[in-house]
């Protein structure tokens, strides 16, 4: 009985070979593939507003006079660094970045090395820390105009009834305590999401390098500065981009609550970019300021990368 055999086709090495670079451009692609429309999407959401402020900011463009838009040059940013009145904002807006990095990331540090030990219903606690940083910004602002209200607020009362202060200030309107004031409120509201950052950085640590610490008679700070705040260097990085960017470009903190009032006492950037295009109408002159206020912003990010990434690499 005669028997058939089948013999699969022979394929030359060339042919193999071009199969497989069929197969790893494939696979290269899929992965664009699946983002390139979310990408194209985030690109026109964020690329265009961009660049259409750039745009603008080399205009003369007002709402006075709609459709009669002029070319300026850099007349726009000219006119704003002659301006003694934009670097005292300029100074104000770091003075607002700086102090809450100060605050946010020092009370962050506390809170996350104090949630980072066993304590009694420590989840509960971690819930409940988060609740501020979920309110939004216009409830915040409601909660604490009521706070800080001059006749009937509870934190007067309570000065005032407990003899603390007699005569407490009007925390909003007072222009020695309000840019202060507001920097706490920042503070109450974004502090728990520094916390949780950090905290997500210290359970990264091993826990052989508190114990070889603590061996080496290590006590509690120098475990902390020598083995804590080395660990989450990367999350301390994190959050100091998040907090400064997040400062710079914070309006509705600002805004909600004084307008950048009193007196100007606390107008920053973006307040100032606000009441240039809609008060003023100056739109070009607005979006000079948000082009500044988007290069510090680009600049923080720049250093974030340079630090953090490029450390990273020369690891590698």
């Amino acid at each position: 009985m005669a028997t058939i055999t089948t013999e699969r086709p022979r394929t030359s090495p060339e042919q193999a070979a071009h199969a497989r670079r069929q197969r790893v451009r494939r696979q290269r692609l899929a992965p664009i593939l699946y983002i390139g429309p979310a990408f194209v999407a985030i690109a026109l959401i964020i690329g265009y507003p961009v660049f259409n402020a750039i745009g603008t900011s080399f205009l003369n463009a007002s709402l006075l006079a709609p459709g009669q838009d002029t070319f300026a040059g850099f007349d726009n940013f000219t006119g704003l660094f002659r301006d003694p009145a934009f670097w005292v904002v300029m100074g104000r807006t770091l003075v607002w970045a700086g102090a809450a990095l100060i605050v946010q990331v020092g009370l962050g540090l506390v809170i996350a090395n104090t949630l980072n030990k066993k304590l009694f219903a420590r989840g509960a606690i971690r819930t409940t820390l988060i609740v501020p940083w979920v309110v939004p910004t216009v409830l915040v602002a409601l909660i604490w105009r009521f706070l800080l209200d001059p006749v009937s607020g509870p934190i007067n009362e309570v000065l005032r009834g407990t003899g603390l202060w007699e005569n407490p200030p009007v925390w909003l309107a007072d222009t020695r305590f309000v840019l202060g004031v507001l920097v706490l409120i920042s503070a109450w509201k974004w502090t728990p999401f520094t916390a949780v950052i950090l905290l997500a950085g210290m359970q990264q640590i091993p826990p052989e390098q508190h114990e070889a610490a603590m061996m080496d008679g290590a006590n509690a700070w120098q475990r902390f500065r020598n083995v804590t705040v080395p660990g989450i260097r990367t999350s301390l990085a994190l959050v100091t981009l998040t907090t400064i960017s997040g400062a710079i470009n914070n309006f509705n903190g600002i805004w909600l609550f004084t307008r950048g009032g009193p007196v100007g006492a606390t107008e920053i950037l973006t307040t100032m970019a606000y009441r240039t295009a809609f008060t003023e109408f100056d739109f070009g002159k607005a979006a000079a300021i948000s082009v500044i206020i988007f290069v510090m912003m680009m600049a923080v990010a720049v250093v974030y990368f340079y630090v953090v990434e490029g450390r990273k690499g020369d690891k590698r």
